[in-house]
């Protein structure tokens, strides 16, 4: 009568944790991918701009300097002191509330989970940009498209170009330039949508969407459409009764 040899025990194998949730938004071919050049917007500078930048704004304040005192002793010297004209306006800070600055990303995530929201809209946008400020005067100054994305989204700035502080989804600390530049933000402005994992869904890149779009766009995540179709080829299901 044969034996059959009794199976050794399987050896403990320690499974390793699932993958954290991904989703390739930069796969996706409404994501234009370099060169630019056909895109409406602003070249973001590269990583290392603000040391850069910071050692030309040195050197620029003491040209300005000395540019100052030489006008103001021409004016001594012809007497036209009064008829100077008064300095240009500062650049104006947008406190209007929308897309306000952001410093803690972890915390606009938060809100958007604790107010049921579909997830965080960033601006990215840079000093300076012209293509920036004409779409917060132009599309995001519309009432409309104020209710829609306040409605469904916590909306936020980044300004691309600054070295300032900035906590991420993961509430890590790192800067805005950095967040940026990980971000694959290269144009500006450039307008990325997240979920409530803080994994990007879409991104609109430029200013030159027309504002049915923005709104489309801005349905498209609330209905998850990045899970059906890229934006471009995305059709919203028929709303019942019409």
């Amino acid at each position: 009568m044969s034996r059959h040899p009794t199976p050794a025990p399987e050896a403990h194998r320690d499974e390793a944790p699932p993958a954290p949730r991904h989703r390739d938004t930069f796969a996706d071919p409404t994501v234009p991918a370099p060169p630019f050049e056909a895109i409406p917007g602003e070249p973001l500078p590269p990583a290392d701009f603000s040391d850069a930048r910071e050692s030309l704004l040195g050197r620029g304040l003491w040209i300005s300097l000395i540019g100052i005192a030489l006008l103001l002793v021409a004016l001594f010297a012809d007497g036209s002191v009064g008829a100077a004209t008064a300095a240009p306006a500062a650049t104006a800070h947008h406190d209007d509330g929308f897309f306000p600055a952001a410093a803690k990303l972890d915390a606009a995530l938060a809100q958007a989970r604790k107010e049921n929201k579909r997830g965080v809209v960033v601006l990215y946008e840079m000093n300076g940009c012209s293509e920036c400020a004409r779409l917060r005067a132009t599309t995001f100054k519309d009432a409309g498209l104020r209710r829609t994305y306040q409605r469904d989204f916590v909306a936020v700035s980044v300004m691309a170009d600054e070295p300032g502080a900035l906590r991420d989804f993961a509430g890590k600390a790192t800067t805005q330039a950095e967040f940026a530049h990980a971000e694959r933000v290269s144009v500006l402005p450039t307008v990325v949508f997240y979920d409530l994992d803080g994994l990007p869904v879409a991104r609109q890149v430029g200013s030159a969407l027309p504002l049915a779009d923005w709104l489309r766009l801005a349905r498209y995540v609330r209905e998850a459409g990045y899970e059906e179709a890229p934006f471009a080829a995305w059709k919203p299901a028929a709303r019942k009764g019409g």
